[in-house]
């Protein structure tokens, strides 16, 4: 019975992972009879049908020390713990396969328990950990000549360093990932690296790159079909799509993405199409859906033991209350995100809540408690090198000085923000500052140059579909009706 379930779980395993990994070949006496295990899907949905029976015999070959058993059960059993946890479990088990490979000095078992453990370390937020599992798993198989651990365990690391915010180091072990599977013809490895390095791209502010990059590992998981990579592609696209202001692409393709994943019954991968689809829908005005998708990625999050998920589906519900002026949940949600994100260190994460408390903090009067929340967040922001949220921030401290009179702040915030947006070719941000800038020219008696500002703001929010064409439309209603000054 041991054997049955150590071969299958190893054939489900490498089905599911989607990724080729180095590893000893599998010891025991081969089963008459084995599932026809066709796909991820069937592959999946035997781990699950047999989750029980599978812990069990890890139980019994842990509790018999047999360390052959217990790290082969573990590695198979890997898969099915990474995408329906509780990852708690995961590291315990994952230790223990450590620990098999010390006592049997089996080096490569060590290595790709290493890799698995943080792996799971990645997902529960906790990079510290994760990187030091990672780096020595790469030291492993570097001493090993083993250049596919090496790819596997450089890929991983990109997206620990991406979680850390550091974002050079990221695309550098990302790129170093690439090149080996390229070497080695691993056209799935090369999808898994292309999309982690388009999500950095992202984060850099540089959509076109990451767009271009992300539609080539799309493209590969199409000629691979592979429907989970193809939905991790097409979420990272429609984020990308979202921050570019084609909102109607964007919500084509998540709906895309969450569809599979809901087909797949990948609940991780659910709740960051759920968030990123939430966002959508706010850009467009839509806050009841908005909130609605939120909740369900919350609770997602909180039943997987997720907690960077956590935070940023708190982050996103409190910008979806900012919105519809229920500013005491708004802050509640943004100061549980912002908490969660720096027990995790999640500096990109604490930039986030505290620019959205700070508008928070501006729009209930608190103007000292804004400005700091702002002017942490902007320095946070300019650190890491992300344009996109530096430019969001710039507007919102241009908008704080206004309200308080400081309009020669103000406009030097807008104007900057202005070109920082045309030079990232964000379009949503353009019309936020050039909405500025009219706001502005209205405070400074200016209504002939605001009036043309607001109106290019209105034309940008009107194509892209965004809810603040119709702040802007009552402002230049207004404005019209008010005549010119006497």
């Amino acid at each position: 019975m041991l054997d049955y379930y150590q071969h299958t779980a190893a054939r489900a395993e490498a089905l599911i992972a989607r990724q080729t990994r180095p590893g000893p070949a599998v010891q025991g006496a081969v089963p008459a009879v084995v599932p026809g295990l066709a796909g991820p899907e069937q592959a999946l949905a035997w781990a699950r049908a047999e989750r029980a029976s599978l812990l069990a015999c890890l139980d019994d070959a842990a509790a018999t020390g047999q360390h052959v058993r217990v790290i082969a059960l573990t590695a198979g059993l890997a898969g099915l713990l990474r995408l329906d946890g509780p990852w708690a479990e995961a590291i315990t088990r994952h230790r223990a396969a450590i620990e098999a490979a010390r006592h049997l000095s089996d080096r490569l078992s060590h290595a790709g328990a290493l890799h698995d453990l943080g792996d799971v370390r990645w997902l529960m937020g906790e990079y510290r950990a994760a990187a030091r599992d990672l780096e020595q798993a790469l030291g492993i198989y570097r001493d090993l000549g083993d250049r596919l651990g090496q790819a596997n365990a450089l890929r991983y690391l990109g997206a620990v360093r991406r979680g850390t915010d550091d974002y050079p180091a990221a695309a550098q072990a990302l790129e170093q990932a690439l090149g080996i599977y390229r070497d080695l013809g691993d056209r799935l490895g090369q999808a898994y690296a292309l999309y982690y390095l388009g999500d950095v791209r992202q984060l850099t502010g540089e959509y076109p790159a990451a767009a271009q990059i992300l539609e080539q590992a799309l493209g590969i998981y199409r000629d691979l079909g592979d429907r989970l990579g193809q939905a991790n592609a097409l979420n990272y696209l429609g984020n990308v799509l979202q921050l570019t202001g084609e909102y109607p692409a964007a919500a084509h393709v998540l709906e895309q993405a969450l569809d599979i994943y809901r087909d797949l019954g990948d609940r991780l991968g659910q709740a960051y199409a759920l968030r990123y689809l939430a966002d959508v829908r706010r850009a467009t005005g839509d806050y009841p859906a908005a909130a609605h998708d939120l909740e369900q990625a919350l609770a997602i999050s909180r039943d997987l033991g997720n907690r960077f998920g956590q935070a940023w589906a708190l982050l996103y519900l409190g910008i979806v209350r900012r919105a519809t002026g229920d500013y005491p949940a708004a802050a509640h949600d943004l100061e549980q995100a912002l908490g969660i994100s720096r027990d995790l260190g999640d500096r990109f994460g604490q930039a986030w809540a505290l620019l959205y408390l700070g508008v928070v903090r501006r729009a209930t009067g608190d103007y000292p408690a804004a400005a700091l929340a702002l002017e942490q967040a902007l320095g946070i922001l300019r650190d890491l090198g992300h344009r996109g949220g530096e430019v969001q921030a710039l507007n919102e401290r241009g908008t704080l000085h206004r309200v308080t009179g400081d309009l020669t702040q103000a406009e030097g915030c807008h104007r900057r923000a202005l070109d920082l947006a045309r030079t990232i070719d964000s379009s949503w941000n353009e019309a936020q500052a050039l909405a500025g800038l009219g706001r502005w020219g209205l405070a400074a008696g200016h209504a002939t140059q605001a009036e043309a500002l607001l109106r290019q703001a209105l034309e940008i929010y009107q194509q892209l579909g965004a809810a603040e064409a119709g702040e802007v439309s009552r402002e230049l209603a207004a404005l019209t009706e008010a005549g010119p000054p006497g």
